[in-house]
């Protein structure tokens, strides 16, 4: 009986096939114009179109009596746009947040944008993105003190900085989840839990404190009115692509297609009309507060479903489509996950303005995407005392406890991410209730053959594998 080869991890070649050629176009016309990526950006393409290439090695599973193998590809693990590694990242802090951070409490979702100037100010400048979530973590904080009369009272708050809207383009804003309440020591000295629910009017009080307070702190630090980086090709890195690029994604134009500058082309299926806001939900001076989306203690299993939405990734597989336009170019469509009130379900991009768009989302180096506040903070004082206790231990992280009791100096010591990491299996199990150890023939665990790491390695064994199973059988899951 030949033996049956599967490779996991493999399921966005198109894509990797598409941006390759565009971001061959996008150096190619920034270098007409001298002018170049940003290294951090050009670092972020290079990482992921290598992104699960069998020849930069993999794990190697192997079911002996089925004489079947899997071959798992590794991953690029980049933060801008890699549908596989921020899938992953997303359900892998989601029920980091759900076990071992979020308390059992009520919980609600805050989404603060701020208005279009400050976009692209807070986009190319992490250190004032920060500083404005802070500003508004305390008006939210102060309401719920004074909402519940508990003047000590504290609440606490796990944020998630998003880049990005549904139409690919920059739209940095903030997903913060709040719990509904207070921690406050009652008479007999126990901590309680305080809740109460915010009105429309008190989100139209709460995003007009927000909108005043950002804006005479970004007025006390230079930035007041339109006093902010507009003109992006000045100064020290002038040859720097990135802000011009940057400023098209805010209008929803490509700025490297052909002259004059085109809005992105869309799909409407109807005209639309403007809709009203709805209930928990206001704005004030282009500051926009939805409080809408609440979750009650028990809902563990909604509180997971948000937080993979509010960690989502930018470019999700299924509803992206590679076609050819009637040029003859490379052209791609990405359906929206919402229809607009204008009736627009979908944009088409080519190859340029695809590799245009990623790259104006790319976060910078050392930018923090995921902010902790309140007692949810690592060094908060109730921090102890309100996280729900850790799930029972796995062999995995009895074994990694273990090591560091030994005191091994024969090299380092595994990081914290690294122990509370689930491994792949793992969250295959917890999210698609899939068995990535499971053989698909006799469906008995199958065992790690070897980890191949190296070219000559890789390109030799998968070598010998296809030659003895034929065609490789691909595999969607990464």
């Amino acid at each position: 009986m030949a033996c049956i080869l599967e490779l996991r991890g493999n399921a966005d070649a198109d894509l990797q096939e598409v941006l390759r050629e565009g971001v061959r176009q996008l150096v190619g016309v920034l270098a007409s114009h001298d002018r170049t990526l940003p290294y951090f950006v050009t670092r972020e393409f290079e990482a992921y179109l290598g992104c699960r290439d069998p020849k930069q090695g993999f794990a190697w599973l192997e079911c002996a009596p089925c004489e079947h193998h899997r071959c798992v590809l590794f991953s690029c693990k980049t933060r801008g746009f890699c549908p596989s590694c921020l899938g992953r990242r997303m359900n892998e802090k989601a029920a980091h947040w759900v076990d071992r951070v979020i308390p059992w409490a009520a919980t609600r979702q805050f989404v603060l944008t701020v208005p279009w100037p400050r976009r692209f100010l807070l986009a190319r400048r992490p250190d004032l993105a920060e500083g404005v979530l802070q500003v508004a973590l305390r008006c939210i904080a102060r309401f719920y003190r004074r909402a519940t009369g508990r003047r000590a009272g504290q609440s606490g708050s796990v944020t998630a900085i998003q880049r990005f809207g549904s139409a690919l383009q920059l739209n940095l804003h903030f997903h913060v989840l709040h719990l509904d309440g207070v921690y406050d020591r009652g008479a007999d000295g126990s901590l309680r839990f305080f809740r109460v629910a915010p009105r429309t009017a008190d989100v139209e009080a709460l995003v007009e404190r927000i909108g005043v307070r950002c804006e005479r702190w970004l007025a006390a630090r230079g930035f007041a009115g339109e006093a902010e980086d507009s003109n992006p090709g000045d100064g020290d890195d002038a040859d720097d692509a990135l802000g011009v690029m940057q400023q098209a994604s805010l209008a929803q134009q490509v700025a490297t297609e052909r002259r004059p500058v085109k809005k992105v082309k869309r799909t409407q299926v109807l005209g639309g009309k403007e809709r009203p806001l709805g209930p928990n939900c206001a704005s004030y001076d282009g500051y926009n507060l939805h409080a809408g989306v609440h979750l009650d203690a028990m809902d563990r299993a909604g509180l997971e479903r948000l937080c993979r939405y509010v960690l989502r990734p930018p470019l999700a597989l299924p509803r992206l489509e590679r076609f050819q336009g009637v040029d003859g170019r490379t052209m791609v469509r990405i359906e929206m996950k919402r229809t607009y009130s204008d009736g627009t379900h979908a944009i088409e991009l080519s190859a340029l303005g695809l590799a245009e768009k990623l790259a104006a989302i790319v976060p910078p180096p050392r930018a923090n995407t995921v902010i902790y506040g309140g007692v949810l903070a690592a060094n908060a004082a109730l921090r102890p005392d309100v996280i729900p206790r850790a799930p029972t231990s796995t062999d995995a992280e009895k074994a990694a406890r273990e090591a560091r009791k030994l005191k091994r100096r024969d090299g380092p010591q595994p990081s914290l991410r690294a122990q509370l990491a689930l491994s792949w299996a793992d969250l295959l199990q917890r999210v698609f209730r899939v068995d990535g150890w499971e053989c698909p023939q006799c469906k008995k665990a199958m065992s790690l053959r070897t980890v191949v790491i190296g070219v000559p390695a890789c390109t030799r064994i998968l070598h010998g594998l296809q030659n003895a199973a034929g065609p490789p059988v691909g595999d969607s899951a990464a």
